[in-house]
């Protein structure tokens, strides 16, 4: 019994190591890359905003950037849902992801389209331990687990949040699971990352909030109605993505036709609204309205339109920035009729939107404590959790399984359209 016990005891000693080893080494290897991903973007952001009439090349990048696609030989992009496929049924991701990814993203940026960096992050991340996993002669089921931890690098290494990005990339497949098995691996790559990246000059996301209301009914009915808020902001946004996706690819089924016809909708939209503030990343837009509290009641609904339509076009990079500019704008505006800090009401929009558009919850308020610091966690998580329900099944990642109902506490179908109706029963 004994012996038992202590050859077990060295199966779990030697497994730790491994995974230790591993993933300090994905973890070097993401925040290198994810250290050029923020540094590229960040220059195409600022080359753009110096000469605005980068903006008319759009429908060249476009065109190129179907053309490498399908260089590359790759003529369905499946973007994260590939990655998300890949944990699920521990298929392998080619490396040309990586190199296709990064270079149509920062093109997206340089000319003006409307767009993040996650969703590309997770592809690099993803297609990097993948190849990595290879290397090393990991099996199938380690392959997944190592492609998790390729996740949550390369988003460490953006935003500088590796709590969050361990959580994200461990709750944003499945919904309703945690992939409590990834924990150790995913945190060590993360806190890697993190530590290469900020030693390599990356500014972390970090916001001071100078008021915050103290938790009491009054605060607590108040937050509650704003979480219902910005879940009904998120719905709206989940769905333009969906809505004008499913629109352009029914009737325009030639891939260089819609990339045009969606960069002369953006250039139009740009000079209509005499601004480039929607283009891009909107970072300016983000700092203005939690640090200054400073928004237009419109900004919100105009950068759900421009994201949209880059996406959903061709465009590459991402859903989850814009969709933390879009809470941040919208809370600024709809925080102050209720009698809410602006600055606190753009930060709680912030991450509520997030995480109605994401469904992940525990990454979300891990969000909000790197990137606030902790202080009205309550308030934040109370928004967390009303969003994520109230937003029901929507998603900007189109390959997420719901899992588990968000009503009940049983197991349900994996589709979308199941979950959603089992609810009801």
């Amino acid at each position: 019994m004994l012996k038992t016990k202590l050859i077990v005891i060295q199966h779990y000693v030697r497994l730790s190591v491994k995974w230790c080893l591993f993933s300090m080494l994905t973890g070097a290897v993401c925040g290198l890359l994810g250290t050029g991903l923020y540094f590229f973007v960040q220059w195409a952001n600022e080359i753009r905003s110096s000469y605005s009439w980068l903006l008319l090349f759009l429908p060249v990048a476009g065109l190129i950037i179907v053309k490498t696609y399908h260089m590359f030989d790759i003529h369905e992009d499946k973007g994260t849902d590939l990655i998300f496929d890949s944990v699920r049924n521990a298929q392998a991701i080619p490396f040309k992801i990586t190199v296709v990814s990064f270079l149509s993203t920062v093109f997206t940026h340089l000319f003006g389209g409307s767009a993040g960096r996650v969703g590309v992050a997770i592809q690099m991340g993803g297609s990097i331990s993948s190849n990595l996993s290879r290397i090393f002669k990991l099996n199938p089921k380690d392959r997944s687990l190592f492609v998790m931890c390729g996740m949550a690098g390369l988003i460490s290494a953006l935003f500088g949040t590796p709590l969050m990005a361990a959580f994200l990339s461990m709750e944003v497949i499945s919904i309703g699971v945690i992939y409590y098995a990834a924990l150790l691996p995913c945190l060590l790559t993360s806190l890697t990352s993190y530590f290469v990246a900020i030693s390599l000059n990356v500014v972390p996301m970090r916001y001071s909030l100078t008021e915050i209301p103290l938790l009491g009914v009054e605060s607590v009915i108040k937050i509650s109605f704003f979480g219902v808020s910005c879940a009904v902001v998120s719905i709206m946004f989940c769905g333009a993505m969906k809505l004008w996706g499913d629109t352009v690819k029914k009737h325009i089924e030639n891939q260089y036709i819609r990339i045009l016809i969606g960069s002369g909708i953006i250039i139009i939209l740009t000079l209509l609204s005499r601004s480039q503030v929607y283009n891009g990343s909107s970072a300016s837009l983000l700092n203005q309205a939690i640090n200054y509290g400073q928004a237009h009641p419109y900004d919100f609904l105009l950068k759900i339109l421009f994201t949209a339509i880059t996406l959903q076009s061709g465009y590459k990079g991402g859903a989850v920035f814009p969709a933390l500019v879009i809470g941040a704008t919208f809370g600024c505006t709809f925080g102050w009729w209720l009698g809410l800090p602006v600055e606190f009401a753009a930060a709680v929009g912030m991450v509520a939107v997030f995480c109605g558009s994401v469904n992940c919850p525990i990454a979300s308020i891990f969000l909000a404590i790197e990137v606030f610091g902790g202080g009205g966690i309550v308030l934040f998580a109370i928004a967390c959790a009303i969003s994520f329900v109230f937003s029901g099944y929507f998603t900007v990642f189109p390959g997420q399984q719901f899992v588990y109902s968000k009503l009940r506490i049983e197991y349900k179908h994996s589709t979308m359209r199941n979950v959603e109706e089992d609810d009801f029963d």
